[in-house]
C-alpha cells in the first residue's frame, strides 16, 4: 500500500479476546442437527454483527474504511523461547471449545472480513505491528479489545475500544490501571509482572509501587541502573536481586511492531456483506435469530428475491373485501363475538396513536372470524361516530380473556400490551409472526406486508400509504374513518389466513412443538417483562462484572 489517506481509519479486532470473552459469558448451545456444540460461535457472531452495525452508526464520527479480524495462532509463541514459563498457568481450552474454533474463523469470513493469524506470534503483536505500519502512512486505528495490554499502544492517532465496557479507553482509565501515561505502561508491568500471563516480575512490587518508582525514575532501565539508591532497604534488595526478572519480564509484555505479516494493510478494506455467503453460513450454524436480524440490516437475499418475485410480481390476486364491516353501534359487536365463540377462534389486531404499545392511546380494534370476513370498531377517532371505549372494552373483555377462544394476532404481544392497559388479559394467544419465524426464520423478514406477499400474493395498503411520512404524516386517529375499516379490517383477515396457512405448515414439518414449547409462551412472559419491568441481583451483576475485568 504505497499512498494512504488521512481519513483512511482502521479497525482492528482481538478476535481471540472475543472467543474467550462468548464462551464464558454465554450459556452453552449445541446444533440441533449434529449436536457441534456453537454457543462461542454464536455468541462471536453476536459480537461482530453488532461491532459492525455500530461502527458504521451516524453516532460514530470515526467510521472505519478498512477491517480485520486477527487472532492467536497457537498456544505457544516466540515469547515461551524468552521465558519457557510463559502463560504456562493457564489451563488447555475447554474441550467444547475447541471444535468451535474453526467455524469462529469461517464466521469472519461469511462477514466478508479478513481472519488475520501468524504461527509463533500472538494476536497482540500483529495488532501493534498493523497500528505501526498505519501510523507511519497516515492512517488512524482503532483497537477493539478488553485486554490491558493495549493500552502501551494509546497514542495520537490510536483510540482503544473496550467492548466489555462499551467504551473508549482515556489517558485517565490508563492511569487509574498503572498509574502512568502510556508509553511507561511496558515499564509498569514489568516490575509488577502479571499473574495471568504468568509474568514474574519483580516478586513483592505491585502496581502502585511499580507505578511510583517508574515515575521517579521515568523508565526500566534508569531503574535498575540506580536501584542502589532506593532508599527502603527491603526493595531496593529485591529490585537488584530479581534484576533478570525484570528485564525479561519487559521483553514478554512489550508487543511487537515489527511482525513479518503476510497480509498487506490493502486486503482489509471494508467490504459489502456478500448477503448470499453470510445468510448461508447462518442456516448452516443454525442461528436463526441473528439470520432474521441480519437480514433485517441487509435486506433480504437475492434468492429469497427472485423466489417472491416469482411467486407475484406479474400477478397479483386481490383479496376481495366485500365482507368488510364497520361496527356503527355495539349491539353488532354481538354477532361478531357469537361467531368467535361458536368457532373457538378469532384474529384480532388493534389500531394505535403510536407504535409504542406503552405509550399509545387505543383507536380502534379489529376482528375476524372467518376467513374472507372481517370488521372495524372505530374508538377514537377524531372525526366520523365512533363508538365508546368504555362499552367496547366492556363486551370485549370476556370474551378476550375466555381461554376457550384462541386470539389469533401478527406480533400479537403489541396488542397484548395495549389491551392490557385498558383493563383486558386476553389468554389462548396465537401470533403468526412467531410461526413465520419457526417456519422460515432465515428466509425472509416476518412482517405482514412481507408475508402476505410470499404466501397470499397479495399487497396489503400500507401503513405510509394511510398515514404518509415525513412532515406530512398523520396519526392514526385523524385518518378517515372508512379507510380505516379497509385497513384494519384487511390485517385482521390477513393475519387469519396466514395462521390457516402456518398451522399446516407447522405441523407438516413436524415444528409444531417448537413453535408450542419454546416460542409461543414468550409472548406472555416478554409482555409483562416489559409492563412490570424485571428484577435484578445488583451484587450478583456487579460480582460478574469485576470477573469480566
Amino acid at each position: 500500500m504505497s499512498s494512504m489517506k488521512k481519513k483512511d481509519h482502521f479497525y482492528l479486532i482481538d478476535g481471540s479476546g472475543y472467543i474467550f470473552r462468548a464462551y464464558y459469558a454465554l450459556p452453552p448451545l449445541t446444533r440441533k442437527s449434529d449436536g457441534l456444540p456453537t454457543g462461542a460461535v454464536s455468541g462471536f457472531c453476536n459480537m461482530l454483527n453488532k461491532l459492525l452495525q455500530d461502527s458504521k452508526s451516524d453516532d460514530n464520527n470515526l467510521k472505519p474504511t478498512h477491517f480485520a479480524v486477527i487472532f492467536d495462532s497457537a498456544r505457544k509463541n516466540f515469547r515461551n523461547d524468552i521465558y519457557p514459563d510463559y502463560k504456562a498457568n493457564r489451563s488447555d481450552a475447554p474441550d467444547d471449545l475447541i471444535p468451535q474454533f474453526e467455524y469462529i474463523r469461517k464466521s469472519v469470513i461469511a462477514f466478508n472480513l479478513p481472519s488475520v493469524e501468524l504461527i509463533n506470534y500472538e494476536a497482540d503483536d500483529l495488532i501493534a505491528t498493523y497500528t505501526e505500519q498505519v501510523l507511519i502512512k497516515g492512517g488512524k486505528v482503532t483497537i477493539v479489545s478488553s485486554d490491558k495490554d493495549f493500552m502501551q499502544l494509546y497514542k495520537k492517532d490510536v483510540r482503544i475500544y473496550d467492548p466489555m465496557k462499551n467504551k473508549f479507553i482515556t489517558p485517565e482509565d490508563i492511569n487509574n490501571k498503572f498509574g502512568v501515561e502510556p508509553k511507561k505502561v511496558i515499564d509498569v508491568q514489568a516490575l509488577a509482572g502479571d499473574s495471568s500471563d504468568n509474568v514474574p516480575g519483580v516478586p513483592g512490587i505491585g502496581i502502585k509501587t511499580a507505578a511510583e518508582l517508574i515515575n521517579q525514575y521515568g523508565t526500566l532501565e534508569e531503574l535498575l541502573k540506580k536501584a542502589h539508591e532506593i532508599k527502603q532497604n527491603k526493595r531496593r534488595e529485591t529490585i537488584i536481586k530479581n534484576k533478570s526478572k525484570a528485564i525479561i519480564s519487559k521483553k514478554l509484555v512489550t508487543l511487537k511492531k515489527d511482525v513479518p505479516v503476510k497480509e498487506k494493510l490493502n486486503e482489509f478494506i471494508l467490504k459489502e456483506i456478500d448477503k448470499d455467503k453470510l445468510y448461508n453460513y447462518l442456516r448452516e450454524m443454525e442461528f436463526n435469530r441473528l439470520l432474521s436480524l441480519t437480514i433485517s440490516n441487509y435486506g433480504q437475499p437475492d434468492l429469497a428475491v427472485n423466489k417472491k418475485n416469482e411467486n407475484f410480481n406479474e400477478k397479483q390476486k386481490s383479496i376481495n373485501k366485500k365482507n368488510y364491516f364497520l361496527i356503527k353501534n355495539e349491539k353488532e359487536i354481538d354477532e361478531w363475538i357469537r361467531e368467535a365463540e361458536e368457532s373457538g377462534e378469532l384474529a384480532i389486531d388493534t389500531e394505535t396513536s403510536s407504535l409504542d404499545a406503552h405509550q399509545a392511546d387505543l383507536i380502534g380494534i379489529s376482528l375476524s372470524t372467518q376467513i374472507g370476513k372481517a370488521c372495524y370498531i372505530p374508538i377514537g377517532h377524531k372525526s366520523g361516530d365512533c363508538l365508546k371505549k368504555i362499552n367496547v372494552i366492556k363486551k370485549l373483555k370476556p370474551l378476550l380473556e375466555d381461554k376457550s377462544v384462541k386470539k389469533i394476532g401478527q406480533n400479537i404481544k403489541f396488542d397484548f400490551i395495549v389491551l392490557y392497559k385498558q383493563g383486558i388479559e386476553m389468554n389462548s394467544m396465537e401470533d403468526t409472526m412467531l410461526m413465520s419465524y419457526v417456519l422460515d426464520a432465515g428466509k425472509n423478514r416476518h412482517n405482514m406486508d412481507i408475508l402476505s406477499e410470499i404466501h397470499l400474493s397479495h399487497k396489503t395498503i400500507s401503513f405510509k400509504d394511510l398515514v404518509g411520512s415525513g412532515k406530512k404524516q398523520i396519526n392514526f386517529s385523524e385518518v378517515e374513518i372508512n379507510q380505516a375499516m379497509e385497513y384494519a379490517a384487511e390485517d385482521a383477515d390477513i393475519t387469519y389466513r396466514l395462521y390457516k396457512i402456518f398451522t399446516k405448515n407447522l405441523n407438516n414439518e413436524k415444528l409444531t412443538n417448537i413453535y408450542e414449547i419454546f416460542e409461543k409462551p414468550l409472548i406472555k412472559i416478554l409482555a409483562f417483562m416489559e409492563i412490570k419491568g424485571i428484577k435484578i441481583d445488583n451484587k450478583f451483576l456487579k460480582v460478574l462484572s469485576e470477573k469480566f475485568e
